[in-house]
């Protein structure tokens, strides 16, 4: 239980990292890398204050109050002034400590003003070694440090102490070694994190392409670590694959069509041979019917075909689909809202929306057609006033020759793939058809194409 709580504990800090941290993999890896590089420094930093630091600090304070103790001693044993100019003189010259010695006794002891190793470390060291009464003072100014000490009854030695005679060097220089090392690192590391994931952003950007139907041309990585080339290889691999499948089905499909369409044109030329009647009428019709149905399945299967993607103007294919459908009598609003230069499939596109705006007119009076252009896509919807489509149905009016209508007309219900062949559009442009209700009663046709 205890392991679990533990377990959950990380899993909630995770995603909280998750969350806040970047969404790009080059920001990721940086911070991977700074971060450790940040704390291992800010670690050796503490450990050369906190150990050498402090110890060459305590054993520099060691020996100025061993070398007060001689003071103190020669002016006890030598009390005369002559010796006393000397003792003063190579205190000066030798210890790099300014002495001098006057009546009265030391002020009362008060703690530091403020925190300062040095201070503390010959507060200790006095303490611990000297066992006279003292006073400190590490405000004085000028980079000293104030000592007064009771030599007698009635004698203090007043002891002024450079900080460069307690401590070990500058501190400037370690710091600006460490920053200058950690910049240096720095500049290293992203270097070759942008040599490495410049290859992945490579491969981003093919992969993007290629799921939005664009070309996408061949690529190699002479460079990048060797799971990248091996997803590259990958990629290239499944790219030509895809190609010679869409190859193949058209192929197909054009040996198909020409099959089927030579023995619909001799039954056609047959029918007209025939002398009118109502059994000849009506056998004209099931032939113009199945004309109807194959061409139906052979625009399914055909998909996008040998089109390739080109920059177009969306507004002027929207206005050529609901041209075509008021040539029918059809009762049509367009409506755009932004930039409509956008790279797909032209004729494609507009037999995507000829066939929803058919089917909106089919089971409607009137419909919309209106296109907004975001910032990662373009928005088509269509709106009609008709019946509408029960949303637990929906999903499946996208299943090829399924029709919500049973009836076999082609001109109620046609055959079943208008909606289908839509999504198959949007989908090898990258985009996606979906329904929804409509402002006008309707059914609601979303259509969305990233840009």
């Amino acid at each position: 239980m205890k392991f679990e709580r533990v377990a959950d504990l990380f899993e909630r800090v995770a995603r909280w990292a998750d969350r806040h941290s970047p969404q790009t993999l080059f920001a990721r890896a940086l911070i991977i890398i700074v971060v450790p590089m940040l704390l291992l420094q800010a670690l050796s930093a503490w450990w050369f204050y906190s150990q050498r630091g402090d110890n060459v600090t305590n054993r520099l304070a060691l020996i100025l109050v061993r070398d007060l103790r001689t003071l103190i001693s020669l002016r006890a044993d030598f009390p005369d002034d002559e010796h006393r100019s000397w003792i003063l003189r190579h205190a000066r010259s030798d210890m790099l400590i300014f002495v001098a010695f006057h009546k009265g006794t030391v002020r009362q002891f008060k703690q530091p003003e403020y925190f300062d190793i040095v201070a503390r470390e010959v507060q200790g060291a006095l303490d611990a070694d000297l066992r006279r009464p003292y006073y400190l003072d590490n405000t004085v100014g000028g980079e000293q440090l104030l000592i007064e000490i009771q030599v007698g009854d009635s004698d203090v030695m007043e002891v002024l102490v450079p900080y460069v005679r307690l401590t070990f060097g500058s501190s400037f220089a370690y710091v600006l070694a460490q920053v200058g090392l950690a910049l240096v690192l720095f500049g290293l590391a992203i270097w070759f994190m942008r040599r490495e994931l410049v290859p992945i952003e490579h491969l981003g950007v093919a992969a993007d392409a290629l799921g939005k139907g664009r070309d996408v041309p061949d690529f190699a990585f002479s460079g990048g670590t060797r799971e990248v080339r091996n997803a590259a290889t990958a990629f290239q691999t499944m790219k030509i694959r895809l190609g010679r499948s869409i190859q193949q089905r058209t192929e197909m499909l054009a040996g198909v069509s020409h099959d089927l369409r030579t023995p619909l044109t001799r039954m056609k030329l047959s029918l007209a041979l025939l002398p009118e009647s109502p059994e000849a009428k009506e056998l004209g019709d099931d032939v113009l019917d199945m004309e109807r149905m194959i061409e139906g399945y052979l625009a399914f299967a055909r998909g996008e075909g040998d089109e390739e993607p080109v920059p177009s103007d969306l507004a002027d294919i929207l206005e050529d689909v609901a041209a075509g459908a008021r040539r029918n009598d059809g009762d049509v609003v367009i409506a755009t809202e932004g930039d409509m230069n956008v790279e797909l499939r032209p004729l494609a596109m507009k037999r995507c929306l000829t066939n929803l705006l058919s089917n909106a007119l089919r089971h409607g009076k009137r419909a919309e057609l209106r296109a907004v252009r975001g910032r990662t896509s373009v928005e088509i919807t269509v709106d009609d006033d008709g019946p509408g489509i029960p949303e637990s149905r929906r999903e499946d009016v996208f299943r090829p020759f399924l029709r919500l209508d049973e009836s076999r007309n082609v001109d109620t219900g046609g055959v079943g793939l208008g909606l289908t062949i839509a999504r198959d559009v949007a989908r090898s442009h990258g985009g996606d058809v979906t329904l929804g209700d409509s402002p006008l009663g309707g059914l609601r046709v979303l259509v969305r194409i990233p840009v």
